[in-house]
C-alpha cells in the first residue's frame, strides 16, 4: 500500500508560531513608534535598561526550571503534568528566595533603585518565567493553539496597559510604564499559573525537584551570560554613553531583533524535532532542514537589511536615525540564529555546564571589549563587539557538539550563508541613500531565491511531507 504525503506537523506548527510571533513582535513594533513619541530620550532610555535587568533577571528567578520540560516530556511522559505541577511549585520557592535577596542586596549595598521598581522587576521577570515554562511545555505537546496565544497576548497587554498608564501620568512615564508592563505581563502568566495547577499528583515532589534542578541549575551560568551578551550592552552604553544613547541603541536594536524572534519562535519546535529524532537514531532529514530553513531566513535577512533605514523611520522620530547601527545588529542576529543550532544537540546530551562555560567565556569577552572601545568609539562599538562574541561562541558550540555527534549539519551551509548575508550588508553600506537602487536589487534578489525555490521544490517538499500509513 502507497504512503499518504501529509504536512509535517514540524512546519505546520513553525508557520503559526512565526505568524503568532509577527503579531506579537508587531506588539513590539507599535511600543516603539508610541512611545519614543510619548517618553522623552532619556525616559526611553531608562526603561530600556530596566528592561535589560529584568531579561537578566528572569533567568535567576525560576532557575531556568523550563529547560528541564523537554527532557522529562521524554523520560517521564507519563507522569508529566504531576512533574510539572511541582516543578513549578519549587520556582515559587526559588522566585521568593530570590527576591528575599534582592531586597537585602538593595537596602544593605546599592540603595540604587527605589523599592517599587525592585518588587515591578521581580513581578515582570517571574511572569515571563511562567509563560516562558507554558511555552515549553506547549512546544514538547505540540500545542499550537495554546503556545499561538503565548506569543501574542503578554505583548498585547503589556503595551495597552502601559500605554493608558503613560496617557494618564506623563510626568512620571518611565514608572507608569513600568507598572503598566508588568501588570499586562502578569495577568497572562497568573492565567498559565493556574491552569498549569490543576489536575492530581503532589505539590511536593522531592523526586522531580532533583530531576529538574540536576537539569536546569548547570542552563544558569549559560542563560545568564547569554543575557548578559544581548543586555550588557544597553547598561554599559547607559552607563559610559548616557540613557540617550541607550535610547538611540534599544530602538534600532529592535531591527535585528525581529530576526532573533522569528528564530525563537520556531527554534523550540526544531528543538523538540531534534531530540525526537536523535533520540529515535533517525536524523537523516537534518541537513535538509538546515538547507531550507538557512534560506528561508537569508531572504528574510535580505528584506531587513535593505530596508533599514525605513523601518527606523517608521520606529522612531528623527533623533533616533542612526543608520549605522543597523547592518551590525543584523550580524549579531545572524550569529545568534547559528549558534543555536548547536545549543539543541548539546542541551540533548545534557552537556549543560560546557556550555555554560562557553557562554560565560563570550559574555566576558563582550564586556571586555566594550570596556575598552566604548570610551573611545562610542556605542557603535558595542554593536560590532557583540558580534565577534556570537562568532566565537558559534566555533566554541560547533566543537562541543561535534563531540557528541558528528557530521550532523553541514558547514558549507553554514559558510554560504554567512558569506551571502556580509555581502548584502557591503552592498549596502554603497546604496544606503538611494532608495530606487535598494529595492531594486531586493526585488531581484527575491525573484532569483524564488526561482532557485522553484526548480528545486522537490528537496523542500521532502521536508514539508511526512510519510503516513
Amino acid at each position: 500500500m502507497e504512503s499518504e504525503k501529509k504536512i509535517s506537523p514540524l512546519i505546520k506548527a513553525s508557520l503559526v508560531y512565526v505568524i503568532a510571533t509577527a503579531i506579537g513582535q508587531g506588539m513590539h513594533f507599535v511600543e516603539i513608534v508610541v512611545f519614543t513619541r510619548l517618553m522623552d530620550q532619556s525616559d526611553y532610555g531608562e526603561y530600556s535598561t530596566y528592561y535589560a535587568y529584568v531579561s537578566i533577571l528572569t533567568v535567576l528567578i525560576g532557575a531556568n526550571l523550563y529547560y528541564a520540560l523537554n527532557n522529562a516530556y521524554i523520560e517521564k511522559r507519563n507522569e508529566i503534568k504531576e512533574f510539572r505541577k511541582s516543578t513549578l511549585i519549587l520556582s515559587v520557592i526559588i522566585m521568593v528566595l530570590v527576591a528575599l535577596l534582592l531586597f537585602i542586596g538593595n537596602s544593605l549595598v546599592s540603595r540604587q533603585f527605589p523599592n517599587m521598581i525592585v518588587i515591578m522587576a521581580i513581578l515582570h521577570s517571574y511572569g515571563f518565567f511562567v509563560i516562558s515554562y507554558r511555552v515549553y511545555s506547549a512546544n514538547m505537546e505540540n500545542d499550537v493553539r495554546k503556545k499561538q496565544w503565548l506569543l501574542i497576548l503578554p505583548n498585547m497587554f503589556q503595551l495597552l496597559l502601559a500605554f493608558v498608564l503613560v496617557s494618564a501620568f506623563p510626568y512620571m512615564t518611565c514608572e507608569a510604564r513600568i507598572v503598566g508592563s508588568t501588570i499586562g505581563v502578569d495577568i497572562v502568566a497568573a492565567i498559565a499559573f493556574f491552569e498549569m495547577m490543576r489536575g492530581n499528583g503532589k505539590c511536593v515532589d522531592c523526586r522531580y525537584w532533583k530531576y529538574a534542578l540536576s537539569i536546569a541549575l548547570p542552563t544558569i551560568i549559560m542563560s545568564l551570560s547569554y543575557m548578559l551578551m544581548q543586555q550588557c550592552d544597553k547598561v554599559m552604553i547607559c552607563t559610559l554613553c548616557g540613557s540617550e544613547d541607550a535610547a538611540i541603541y534599544s530602538v534600532i536594536y529592535y531591527i535585528g531583533y525581529i530576526i532573533v524572534a522569528v528564530d525563537q519562535a520556531v527554534a523550540p519546535v526544531r528543538q523538540a524535532w531534534i531530540f525526537q529524532k536523535i533520540d529515535a537514531g533517525d536524523v537523516s532529514k537534518a541537513r535538509q532542514l538546515q538547507k531550507w530553513y538557512l534560506f528561508i531566513m537569508g531572504i528574510f535577512i535580505c528584506v531587513t537589511i535593505l530596508s533599514g533605514p525605513e523601518f527606523v523611520k517608521i520606529l522612531a522620530p528623527q533623533n533616533y536615525w542612526k543608520f549605522e547601527y543597523v547592518v551590525p545588529f543584523i550580524l549579531n542576529a545572524c550569529m545568534m540564529l547559528l549558534y543555536r543550532f548547536y545549543v539543541e544537540v548539546i542541551l540533548f546530551y545534557k552537556s549543560n555546564i560546557a556550555l555554560s562555560l562557553c557562554v560565560l567565556f563570550c559574555a566576558l569577552v563582550n564586556i571586555a571589549l566594550n570596556m575598552v572601545l566604548i570610551p573611545y568609539v562610542g556605542a557603535i562599538a558595542a554593536c560590532y563587539t557583540t558580534v565577534v562574541s556570537y562568532g566565537i561562541l558559534f566555533i566554541l558550540t560547533k566543537v562541543l557538539a561535534n563531540r557528541h555527534i558528528r557530521g550532523l549539519y553541514n558547514m558549507r551551509y553554514f559558510g554560504i550563508f554567512m558569506g551571502w548575508v556580509a555581502a548584502v550588508a557591503c552592498l549596502s553600506f554603497f546604496i544606503y541613500e538611494r532608495i530606487v537602487i535598494r529595492y531594486t536589487i531586493l526585488g531581484v534578489i527575491i525573484l532569483v531565491m524564488l526561482m532557485y525555490g522553484c526548480r528545486t521544490r522537490m528537496e523542500w517538499k521532502m521536508i514539508l511531507e511526512e510519510d503516513s500509513k
